[in-house]
């Protein structure tokens, strides 16, 4: 089999020197200093070095899988494809997780230039094999291996932010997209222990960390209410941050809120 790697490499600088990094043959990208990179055949490479983080679990996704198979963020995936302007080039999704939204936008805009980007190497195999995107496992809290000015649009929907890097690789035109939860967002579950809390005024933090890289763009909020069984709730409690954690409270039935705020930022 064999795997194209120019589409790959055309996003990325070397980590070490920030130089361009080519397809210098085989399964093999370089720069001109000399530093090589090994990617695989499914069609990523990563460059975590020593980063402490893994992210998100094969149980945590498998469960995301589900629950998202079944349609039930389909609203927010569908507004965060309208929000990507129709003259967008090339996309990155960070923090892409098993690629559910990142599908839908490249159905929506089936032009773009994708790259998935996350720090598990799981949740990037399984968007590269989901979209055909080409995918990067790197940490975001450090300086990302991608070319400035390369994304027109950034995704970040449910992820951590680094708004300097966010700023650095996304085009002085581009749209940074950003979904968070509102405060009533999986309230039901929140009250019984099934989930955890939520960071307090989550929206203003959000303002707040962005405000010397990005103005906002527009806003707005997203609301409805699931019917969800035991099952389905059990994948939605497993499937986030709540996976992590041991001894999770056994799932129950019943209407669930989903409410969210949709973002859009301009860099500065």
């Amino acid at each position: 089999m064999t795997v194209d790697l120019e589409p790959l490499a055309r996003w990325l600088r070397c980590p070490r020197c920030h130089e361009a990094l080519t397809a210098i043959g085989g399964l093999v990208l370089g720069c001109g200093t000399g530093h090589r990179f090994d990617a695989n055949k499914r069609g990523y490479l990563s460059l975590l070095g020593d980063s402490k983080f893994t992210g998100d679990t094969a149980a945590i996704l498998d469960a995301r899988e589900r629950f998202l198979g079944r349609g039930h963020y389909a609203p927010i995936a569908e507004a965060v494809a309208q929000a990507i302007p129709d003259a967008t080039g090339s996309l990155l999704d960070s923090g892409c997780g098993t690629g559910y939204y990142l599908a839908t936008a490249l159905r929506a805009h089936p032009h773009l230039s994708p790259l998935a980007l996350d720090v598990s190497a799981a949740a990037v195999a399984r968007t590269v094999a989901a979209t055909g995107a080409p995918g990067l496992v790197a940490d975001v809290w450090r300086p990302l291996p991608v070319r400035d000015s390369s994304a027109d649009a950034l995704l970040c929907i449910f992820a951590p932010r680094n708004p300097a890097e966010f700023a650095r690789v996304l085009a002085r035109t581009g749209t940074l997209v950003v979904v968070t939860p509102a405060p009533e967002h999986l309230e039901q579950l929140r009250a019984t222990g099934a989930v955890i809390g939520l960071q307090p005024d989550k929206l203003n933090h959000l303002d707040e960390s962005l405000s010397g890289d990005f103005s906002l763009r527009s806003r707005d909020e997203l609301s409805y209410t699931l019917r969800l069984d035991a099952t389905e709730t059990g994948h939605l409690s497993g499937m986030g941050p709540s996976g992590h954690h041991e001894g999770a409270i056994a799932p129950v039935g019943g209407d669930v809120t989903v409410s969210v705020t949709l973002s859009t930022f301009s860099p500065r």
